[in-house]
This record gives C-alpha cells, structure tokens and sequence, in this order.
C-alpha cells in the first residue's frame, strides 16, 4: 500500500511541518510508515510539503482503504487548523488592506483586533472562544477532505480563494463590523469631548449633585442641602420623553450638562458600574466624579431613596 499527497504554499511551514509529524505519528504504532519531506523553490517562492504513506501489514480491523481515509483526515483537519489559526490574521490584514487602503495604521490595527474578537463572538470566554474556533475549523476541514479524496496535490492559497467563498465572507464582514464600531467609538469620543468642553467653560448652577440610579432605570438628584433638583429640569423634556423622542439616560446627562456640577457623588456604585449613562458621566465629568462609599440613600428602597421623600 502506497499514497501520497503534495502540499504547496507561498508560506512560511515549519508549524505545519510539526502539526503533521504530532498528527499522523499513530500510522507508525499500525507497524505503517509515513515520510513528511519539504523543499523550496525559489524560481517560485513556493514550500512544498511531500506527504507519503507507505505500509504491507495487513491490519485485522482496518483495511488499507480504511487507513489511507482516516489518513486523509488527518491531513484535512492539520490543514484546516493551519489555516485557522495561522493564516486567519493574514486573511484579516488582507481584507483591511483592501477596503480601508487609506486608514491610518493605527486604525488598521485597532480594525484588526476588533474583527479578531468577532470572529470569536466569545473571546472573553476561552472555552467558547475554542468552540468558535473549532466550529470554523471543522467547516473548513470538510471542504479540505473533499480536495484531498479528488487530487494529489493542493495548493493552500488557491484552495482559500476558491473553495471557502463563505470563510472569506465571515472575514469581510467581521472587518466591516470591526470598522463600524471603531467609526462609532470615535464618534462618541467626539461628543464627550464637546460635552466636557460645555461642563468646563460654564459657570456651575449647582456645586453638588448625588446621583442614584435604581435598578428599574429611574434616577433622582438632589445638592448639597438635600434639595431634590430633577423634577424642574425633566419638565423641559417631558413632551420629548412622552412621544419617546428621548430617553431618560439622555435627559438625565443633558440635565447634568446643563448643570455643570463641580461634584458628583454617585451612590450604589457598585451596580452602576456597567451602566452606559454612568459610564457616560464619568467620561465627561472625570475628576469631579466621586464614588460614595456606602449611605443610607445607596439602598433599594425608593420611598427615601433622597432626602425629603
């Protein structure tokens, strides 16, 4: 029993070279013997990865037939690892490149890294992380088998190109994603910095706010002197927040803004900490943010939620 298979590639091998000794190395415990054997030529820029099975045993439970397609899958599945995760951030630079040619390399950079973590979906879970990868990767491996089971030889950018139409269009479109959270992320800088332009060369109405923010999203203000201060505030919105023209959390920055306190003092922290508004606030206010340590107006009852009510 003889099979052989060529691998070519204009990239960069010896981790593909280890993954396929680590891989197949089982054939040699069927008393079979495979050869991985590579060469570069360089009139072409291209790595060749010569592949041979060989072996006159006839195994009790498998036939030749039978090892030479768990052998075939063998080779898919390195092959499709392979390209996972050494040819996926090439596939994303290429994609960047193209589309967005003239960004800046930081913004490339920062497009890259955000279409990583998509592709991911869960890259702050590495189990579902690998679970993401894995169902790519086994996407990809079938795709591989089938070239495998038809041809002698496979060229690994060729087979990129014109046999994983779905792959490259993952990729397209994470980088497109990527793109339109980076063009969001500026944008809402750019509005926090013209807020805290307003909060810094205005005269403050008040010196003192507190802030706390109930877990059902409604939110009370009151100064220094326990003085509740929203309710005249959110009657210059109210026609807006009845026809849901604007929401509570944009009434409750605008009146902030509008404010210009020299100290917040958020209460409840600790469950505000994920809150868009807080996060919001705390970017425009900076400094002038202080978190309290714990009242008795940090509590869940909204009967004395502030003084006076």
């Amino acid at each position: 029993m003889n099979y052989g298979f060529r691998i070519v590639t204009d990239s960069e091998i010896d981790n593909l070279l280890i993954k396929l000794e680590e891989r197949l190395k089982w054939i040699k415990q069927k008393d079979f013997s495979f050869q991985v054997q590579s060469s570069y030529k360089m009139e072409h820029s291209t790595y060749i990865v010569d592949i041979n099975l060989e072996g006159n045993k006839r195994d009790k439970l498998f036939r030749d037939e039978d090892i030479i397609h768990i052998f075939k899958h063998q080779i898919a599945e390195v092959l499709a690892e392979h390209i996972v995760y050494e040819w996926e951030s090439k596939l994303l630079w290429k994609a960047i490149n193209r589309k967005y040619r003239s960004a800046l390399r930081e913004d490339k950079t920062i497009i890259h890294n955000k279409a990583s973590e998509f592709l991911c979906k869960c890259h702050y879970n590495e189990s579902l992380n690998l679970l993401m990868a894995y169902g790519r990767k086994n996407r990809i491996a079938h795709r591989l088998f089938d070239q495998i089971e038809n041809n002698k030889t496979l060229v690994i950018e060729g087979f990129i190109n014109f046999c994983l139409p779905e792959y490259l269009a993952e990729i397209r479109f994470a980088v497109e994603l990527a793109s339109e959270e980076l063009k969001s992320e500026k944008e809402y800088n750019e509005f926090v910095k013209l807020l805290r332009y307003f909060v810094e060369t205005q005269m403050p109405r008040v010196l003192e706010v507190n802030l706390i923010i109930t877990d059902k999203g409604r939110f009370y203000l009151w100064d220094e002197n326990g003085i509740k201060i929203e309710d005249k505030y959110i009657n210059y919105y109210l026609d807006d927040i009845l026809q849901n023209e604007i929401s509570l959390d944009d009434v409750l920055i605008s009146i902030l803004v509008t404010i210009a306190p020299r100290k917040i003092i958020l209460h409840n922290t600790d469950e505000l900490s994920c809150n868009e508004p807080v996060k919001m606030i705390k970017n425009v206010f900076q400094e002038r943010i202080i978190a309290c340590p714990g009242c008795k107006f940090c509590r869940h009852d909204e009967n004395h939620l502030v003084p006076g009510t």
